[in-house]
């Protein structure tokens, strides 16, 4: 038996199915499914103590048989999923000895934490209107449009400057999808200094107009380039 879901029906038990993956043409709806499921255990690793490699690296224990019971599917299904997920970078799987499961890292595409509803099409966002709004016919919108250009112009030039996302516990630090990635790369501990600027302006309530070029200059404050030394001489001195 089912029921029409109303305003104040609660919701089933659900996982969150990442909105990348749709656009992965190059993975199966098995591996896809199967990739949200391990996504989903991962938070579980997240929120519990010793699920984590000396590198912070969360990590999940899910053997090959459990997963085709969960899913319904062979295990040679699952094994097939499991390949095609590594190939794409998504996950990675350490051996750990005879007897004992592989240890399933989950990964992610930093872009993908860029990824809003803004990415539907044109016709979705139409068709679709919000909380407490009307459809509006083609015709309506044909006739207000003229009015509202000036309007949409500002808020697209604005809008189109600085699309960042918001990070650390207080969720204050914003950085674009290119910030992060380069942030990363020249800075190894990058997580703890966004956490750390998070905390630092929620607590002095100071204010910096680029996070990423503050974090830099925290990194360059703590770990200075270390001086060159010359110990060349001229021909008339000596060391």
């Amino acid at each position: 038996m089912t029921q029409f879901l109303t305003q104040d029906s609660p919701i089933p038990p659900y996982m969150a199915f990442p909105r990348f993956l749709l656009d992965k043409d190059g993975l199966s709806e098995t591996a896809k499914i199967l990739y949200t499921v391990l996504l989903d255990r991962a938070r579980l690793s997240q929120k519990n103590d010793g699920w984590s490699d000396e590198q912070g690296h969360v990590f999940i224990f899910f053997p090959i048989k459990s997963l085709a019971e969960t899913m319904h599917k062979s295990e040679m299904s699952i094994k097939t999923a499991l390949s095609a997920l590594e190939k794409e970078n998504l996950i990675v799987r350490r051996r750990q000895g005879a007897g004992f499961p592989n240890r399933i890292y989950i990964k992610y595409p930093l872009e993908a934490l860029a990824q809003t509803d803004r990415n539907l099409s044109v016709r979705q966002t139409d068709s679709c209107p919000t909380d407490g709004t009307k459809t509006v016919s083609v015709t309506e919108r044909k006739l207000s449009s003229s009015n509202k250009e000036k309007n949409n112009m500002k808020r697209t030039n604005t809008e189109s400057k600085d699309e960042r996302t918001a990070y650390g516990s207080y969720q204050n630090v914003f950085l674009s999808v290119e910030e992060l990635i380069s942030l990363q790369k020249v800075v190894p501990h990058y997580q703890e200094y966004i956490e750390k600027l998070s905390s630092y302006m929620a607590s002095s309530g100071k204010q910096y107009s680029n996070h990423a070029a503050t974090i830099r200059s925290w990194v360059l404050r703590d770990h200075p380039a270390p001086v060159k030394r010359t110990y060349e001489c001229k021909e008339d001195e000596s060391l």
